[in-house]
């Protein structure tokens, strides 16, 4: 893979000499010009005015130094444009363009930039657009060979490279080392970019000049929902060796990934077994990533440990002077084990996948002319379920699916909190609350009214562990329904445009006050539609 740029990772993927390192580097920043002589020192003042972002100071420096300035260079060989880009500021980005400065010449070191490709690495979608319209190539290679599409890939810019595509890219491009968009994606994990360029039409088997496959570069990156993706396209082979002759397996081995140790080993065997493709192992303890252990601990814990408790200590020393106490808790574990099936069996609100609209949303993007405006078509697309999401949905890792009115996901339930099952996970978790309550008494009038047991000690140490932990959930769990605001985005509210006011400061546009909410967390009454809800200052597609 290229190396030696100042935004692409300076070593070569593809060499396994060393492992790789260093990624997600952020974006170059030239330090501003000190007694450096000629331009540089000239120019200095314009360069801290586009990096600011305000157009006004730029106006200011051009009306004082001449537009030649605009074609001035800093001391590392990048032009004015190459700051517009890399910070996304359009305003300027467009007075460079009106004053005839360069928008397309390469920056003058080693790599040989152009601004497009500063443009990609941080995802600015607007920035593109202009240069695009303004007659800079879609495919404009650097020094090393990579494209525009190549740079967005790397950086994991997904919506950016579902732009590029739209606009008519060329997907067989590789940089001077043979690797493809696709190649670089698996090789820093990002998996959802994978899924959206294998659907575009990049090929899972194509190799580069190292005879490397993108699997052989998720191995290396170690990222488990890569290397199943890949595994599970038509034709990828997990035993081929690269120029060195390494497979997948010897990559992921060399570097301790021993989650795709296992999943390729078992992947090996089932490719080479005559027998039905059945996995015991994830049967009982779930798939790589989505384990059901915890799930199982509460289950052994509760049937192995505390119902023999229980039935050989409690019941015989307290059932006759705590009678309606027991049958309390009796029927309160029945209610436990009906909302526990129901929250780890209800579908949570998956969104359907491979819908239509998906396809037609990607088609539309090289049609789209209001990117200069914030809007983006591809704002709310799932690439991996190839849906469009709502607000309020989001892509759980663990199930694979997109969620509506996505909550978080339960490892104790096995299953996500979303929109359909989230009255059952509120009673199941009021349901152990209750267990755990009444058990804690139970220990307590044990140990102190009746007899010292050290091992209904150790009991009610764990009763009360989980008592806590319980209390803590349940109690989030009734703040977030009063204030209609779900786990996902309490956590996440930056990320989401419409939870902010015109000012980006938190806002909720679900909230209608207590009654009103709580009616809606138990679907006695129906959530506004997307169009319906009142947001400050913020457009949506």
């Amino acid at each position: 893979m290229s190396g030696g740029s100042s935004y692409v990772l300076p070593f070569s993927a593809s060499s396994l000499a060393s492992p790789p390192g260093g990624n997600n580097l952020p974006p170059p920043m030239v330090t501003a010009p000190g007694d450096e002589q000629g331009n540089a020192i000239r120019s200095a003042p314009i360069f801290e005015a586009i990096k600011s972002g305000m157009l006004v100071p730029v106006q200011t420096i051009v009306e004082q130094e001449g537009v030649g300035v605009l074609s001035t260079r800093d001391e590392k060989g990048h032009t004015p444009a190459h700051w517009a880009c890399l910070g996304g500021h359009t305003a300027i980005l467009r007075f460079i363009i009106e004053h005839k400065g360069p928008i397309d010449e390469p920056s003058n070191n080693d790599l040989g930039a152009h601004p497009i490709h500063w443009a990609a690495v941080n995802g600015h979608i607007a920035v593109v657009d202009i240069l695009i319209q303004a007659g800079v190539s879609i495919d404009a290679p650097d020094n090393k060979g990579c494209s525009p599409l190549i740079v967005a890939c790397q950086y994991g810019q997904t919506m950016l490279a579902g732009y590029f595509m739209g606009k008519g890219a060329r997907l067989q491009l590789t940089d001077k080392d043979g690797d493809n968009a696709l190649h670089w994606a698996a090789f820093k994990g990002h998996s959802e970019l994978m899924r959206l360029l294998i659907y575009s039409g990049f090929n899972p088997r194509q190799k580069d000049n190292y005879w490397q496959t993108p699997l052989h570069l998720a191995c290396i990156n170690g990222n488990i929902t890569a290397v199943k993706e890949l595994c599970e396209q038509d034709g990828v082979e997990i035993d081929l060796a690269d120029k060195n002759g390494k497979t997948p397996l010897m990559l992921a081995v060399g570097r301790k990934h021993d989650q795709i140790i296992r999943y390729l080993k078992k992947e090996a065997k089932f490719r080479t077994s005559v027998l039905p493709r059945i996995d015991f192992w994830a049967i009982i303890f779930g798939p790589p990533g989505n384990t059901k252990g915890p799930l199982l601990f509460f289950l052994v814990s509760v049937l192995l440990w505390g119902y023999p408790m229980y039935v050989f200590k409690c019941l015989p020393q307290t059932y006759y002077e705590l009678q309606p106490l027991h049958v309390v808790f009796m029927v309160v574990n029945v209610f436990m084990w009906i909302s526990l099936y129901h929250a780890n069996t209800v579908n949570p609100g998956f969104l359907p996948r491979n819908i239509p609209e998906y396809d037609q949303a990607i088609r539309q993007v090289a049609h789209f002319d209001e990117w200069k405006q914030g809007n983006n078509p591809l704002k709310h697309l799932c690439h991996t379920c190839r849906t469009i999401k709502p607000l309020r949905a989001k892509h759980c890792r663990y199930c694979n699916r997109c969620v509506k009115e996505f909550d978080h996901h339960c490892p104790y339930i096995h299953n996500c909190v979303g929109y359909h099952n989230r009255v059952w996970f509120f009673a199941f978790l009021t349901s152990i609350l209750l267990m755990t309550s009444i058990a804690n008494y139970f220990i307590y009038h044990m140990l102190f009214d009746i007899q010292w047991d050290w091992l209904v000690f150790l009991g009610g140490v764990q009763v009360a562990f989980f008592s806590v932990m319980i209390l803590v959930v349940w109690y989030m769990s009734m703040v977030h329904a009063a204030y209609n605001v779900t786990t996902n985005e309490r956590i996440n509210h930056k990320r989401y445009d419409y939870l902010k006011d015109g000012k980006g400061k938190f806002y909720n546009p679900y909230n209608k006050g207590v009654k009103h909410n709580l009616q809606e967390f138990l679907h006695l009454r129906k959530p506004p539609r997307d169009e319906e809800v009142e947001l400050l200052g913020v457009d949506i597609v």
